[in-house]
């Protein structure tokens, strides 16, 4: 069964440009790699070193076949290689069902 979700992903407590450009990075090849990178939109925000990376479809939503079995997953496997790369990283999710609205 298929589900239409919004998608909206926050890497936050970055602290630098440095762990910012990294954090775009990340985010950009995993969205590449899951098929989303037409659906959703990265971008930086922020200043200082208070600097977050966003990964957001917008109004739009996202197809999903298998979503509920993928979610767990794509959210554990994230979380897992960016705060590899940034250990105090935060990493937050929001999924908008159809029915949400």
């Amino acid at each position: 069964m298929s589900v239409n979700v919004g998608v909206f992903v926050e890497i936050s407590g970055l602290r630098d440009d440095r762990e910012q450009v990294g954090m775009t990075t990340l985010l950009t090849e995993v969205v590449r790699a899951e098929r989303l990178d037409d659906e959703v939109f990265v971008s930086m925000r922020g200043e200082g070193d208070d600097l977050a990376v966003c990964a957001d479809s917008g109004d739009h939503k996202v197809i999903f076949a298998g979503f509920f079995r993928w979610q767990a997953d794509f959210e554990r496997r994230l979380t897992a290689r960016a705060t590899q790369l940034v250990p105090h990283a935060r990493v937050r999710f929001g999924w908008e069902h159809e029915d949400d609205f």
